[in-house]
């Protein structure tokens, strides 16, 4: 499967889908659709992050450290029993003092409050750094050198594949990932070795 969106949103099902919703205050289906714009962002500003060697290397070391792909082996578990701490710390780091403009843009387009989308931006970011991690147990490209080149390619994939309009959100992130183009090179590579 070549679609990373597809990827990320497989891992939440109708329980899931229901955990998240219920933490967030909305109900499942608006939750799929503001996931559909949360996991594109998410993966926009860990590109923008990646994007200098010492950002490489912190983003890598915390996959290393933190993020070894064991969330996904029980995502309604982790919905249901998590605190907000580990998704907040995680935003502070990729968003910054952006997150409150992210908020608000995702917002927008979702049509559900700014207070939910921050919940589901709490899950999710735990969850992509999980999945990133499982990953790089097994695939090439995620050395200092070339984890930002394919953060964008993924970040370019899910936007393309998204009806949200990310636009704004990735010029206010300052990465290279505002173009819903094709993905080539490495970033082309993983996407077509995802869990295999």
């Amino acid at each position: 499967m070549s679609n990373i969106l597809q990827e990320l949103m497989s891992q939440f099902g109708d329980q899931e889908l229901e955990a998240v919703g219920n933490k967030a205050g909305i109900d499942k289906s608006q939750a799929a659709n503001a996931l559909q714009g949360i996991m594109p962002t998410l993966l926009g500003a860990m590109a923008s992050n990646t994007q200098n060697e010492s950002g490489a290397n912190s983003f890598l070391s915390a996959l290393d450290r933190d993020h070894d792909g064991s969330i996904l082996d029980d995502v309604a578990g982790f919905i249901t029993k998590s605190d907000d701490e580990p998704g907040a710390g995680i935003l502070g780091h990729l968003l910054g003092g952006n997150r409150g403009a992210v908020e608000n843009k995702i917002s927008q387009q979702s049509g559900i409050s700014t207070g939910a989308v921050g919940k589901l931006l709490e899950i999710a970011a735990p969850m992509v750094m999980g999945y990133l991690g499982k990953q790089k147990q097994s695939s090439s490209g995620f050395d200092a050198g070339a984890i930002g080149g394919l953060l964008s390619g993924l970040a370019g994939s899910a936007d393309k594949d998204s009806s949200f309009d990310l636009t704004d959100v990735f010029g206010m992130l300052g990465g290279n990932t505002n173009q819903k183009g094709d993905v080539g090179g490495i970033a082309g590579k993983i996407l077509g070795n995802l869990f295999k």
